[in-house]
């Protein structure tokens, strides 16, 4: 093996590489694990293995150093260098219902907080998914190929291994505290072809506890030993390997069964083949937690003409329907109230409602691409946004369009209707926009506004044209009206919001005019308005809410902290 104009070169011939490595499934002490024999599907991985070794393939690419765009040239702006340049300004504010009432603000950074649940395996990247049980006992949150779970009572930690690729979106059943869903390739997944790794795992909590209790860990360096020494004796003085190579293969033979070995943990009763997604607030259950929605298969085809068929998994009967029609990717889905229809807003143009059976009841078509959607309180309309910036109501008794706002000119890609379906709050993506609309009878009317400022902002020595570009990195990323606790008593009408490149999350309460926003540590000079991004440690990543106890909890790669909201 040698390198050779950048790639690596391997030398064996395919035949005496296929001789070994057969071998190595064939040798006559069988190589288990955790008293699992490795499938017959590892034969065939190994022929194509044998066949990539005798190819000349590159592991890597060093590409060369890349400038970035001058600020001072107007030819662009990188994230990163907005968020170095991003300090918080608001240019207008949310306010209370009773304009009388003046807003309390409460700005908060760590080290306030009530409590605090440390990570004792912090997560390496600022980015990561998460979510929590119906109960608020367990936080799930991702980590690599791996799903960790604490306990917010105890601190302990769980971890779930099933996946063999990183995984990207899970879920809790809102009904179901032990049920929690994984999908192993994020929010866009493979392409069509590529289906291996697209693994949807449906986890039973107290089983994966009980198991982790007894599982004893492999040796697996030690069997991958035996089984390449024993595949060399077999072959005898057929095959020269050098000591080098000898380790190539118990390497790759020793991957192979740590494969094996995680997903022989997940019965494949408990695996779908498909993809699921939280994106742009998109519920994965049932209200009832009876069904999951999720895309069969790989990934089809984005800007085009292609199938983008959804199934809903009866989680009680292990039954599958398909909702068939949107032809581009599908952006958002979700259940009516009372679970009997199923909404879906795609960049075909269509936003489509279908029943339970897979029957299609309503479509109608935007010409855009249509990016989130939302039910009314009482299940009667459905509300959508499009990449034009327009908000529409629909009446689903009869199919009629019964709203058309023009929220524009940006993409709107974040909606929510209050729980007393008075309002509805609409984000879009220039200068962390949200504007609250008051709503009666499937009509709109705005009401409220909320935007950021670049004032505060070091932008003097930039380009005019790169100057205006900041505030359309602003986009609102989440816009969610919190939901009361069950006795509802001077809870008030809470919604909390965040916006990309901005480190913040801010809840305001209608009713009593309070506004809190959470940061990381501030900057030197002690000033809210000035705080940048954080390092990737305390960096905001999202919340969880506690609705009974009204607590919020701030999620960052080190931990959770909480806040009572009162």
């Amino acid at each position: 093996m040698a390198l050779v104009n950048g790639r690596i070169e391997q030398t064996h011939p395919t035949k005496s590489v296929c001789q070994l490595l057969t071998a190595v499934c064939t040798a006559d002490k069988a190589i288990r694990v955790n008293e699992v024999t490795l499938p017959d599907t590892i034969l065939a991985k190994w022929g194509q293995l044998a066949t990539s070794l005798t190819r000349s393939f590159t592991f890597f690419t060093v590409p060369a150093p890349v400038a970035m765009p001058s600020l001072k040239s107007g030819r662009g702006l990188s994230s990163h260098e907005v968020r170095d340049l991003w300090r918080y300004a608001v240019d207008t504010d949310f306010h209370a219902v009773d304009t009388s009432i003046k807003t309390d603000e409460h700005f908060v950074s760590y080290g306030s907080e009530e409590r605090f649940v440390a990570f004792d395996h912090p997560i390496d990247k600022s980015w990561f998914t998460y979510a929590m049980n119906s109960t608020g006992q367990w936080l799930a949150i991702t980590d690599k190929n791996n799903v960790d779970v604490y306990d917010l009572l105890t601190g302990e930690r769980m971890v779930l291994s099933g996946h063999t690729s990183e995984v990207g979106t899970i879920g809790f059943s809102p009904t179901d505290p032990n049920l929690l869903v994984s999908y192993s390739s994020g929010m866009y997944g493979s392409s069509r072809g590529d289906t291996e790794n697209d693994d949807i795992i449906i986890w039973n909590m107290q089983e994966q506890q009980a198991a982790g209790k007894s599982r004893v860990n492999a040796p697996i360096d030690q069997a991958a030993k035996v089984g390449i020494n024993a595949a060399i004796a077999h072959l005898g003085d057929s095959l020269k390997v050098s000591s080098d190579d000898s380790d190539l293969m118990q390497d790759a033979l020793g991957k192979l069964i740590v494969q094996c070995d995680i997903r022989s943990r997940v019965p494949s009763t408990s695996r779908l083949k498909g993809r699921i997604s939280t994106s742009f607030q998109s519920p994965l259950f049932s209200n009832s937690g009876d069904y999951l929605i999720y895309g069969p298969g790989g990934r089809p085809r984005s800007n085009g003409d292609d199938t983008w068929d959804l199934c809903l998994y009866n989680l009680v009967k292990r039954t599958t329907t398909t909702l068939s029609g949107h032809r581009d990717s599908i952006m958002w889905t979700g259940f009516s109230p009372n679970d009997e229809m199923v909404a879906s807003a795609g960049w075909d143009g269509y936003f489509r409602v279908h029943d339970l059976t897979g029957r299609e009841m309503w479509k109608w078509d935007t010409e855009k691409q249509n990016w989130a959607a939302v039910f009314s309180p009482d299940g009667k309309y459905l509300a959508g946004t499009d990449g034009a910036g327009m908000v529409r109501i629909w009446d689903l008794g009869t199919g009629e369009e019964t709203a058309k706002f023009d929220n524009g000119p940006r993409w709107c890609r974040t909606i929510d209707w209050s729980p007393d379906g008075k309002y509805i709050i609409v984000g879009s993506e220039n200068h962390g926009r949200l504007r609250l609309f008051a709503t009666s009878d499937g009509k709109l009317e705005m009401f409220q506004e909320r935007s950021l400022s670049t004032k505060n902002c070091d932008l003097e020595s930039l380009d005019p044209n790169v100057r205006r570009m900041v505030g359309g990195f602003l986009g609102v990323h989440t816009a969610q009206f919190l939901p009361p606790s069950d006795n509802n008593e001077g809870d008030g009408l809470k919604m909390v919001h965040s916006v990309s490149m901005d480190e913040g999350i801010e809840v305001f309460d209608f009713d009593k005019g309070k506004k809190w926003r959470f940061v990381p540590p501030y900057d030197a000079d002690g000033s809210v308005q000035m705080t940048k991004a954080g390092d990737g440690q305390t960096a905001v990543v999202g919340h969880i809410w506690m609705k009974e106890a009204r607590e919020i909890g701030i999620i960052a790669a080190d931990g959770i902290r909480f806040w009572r909201l009162e």
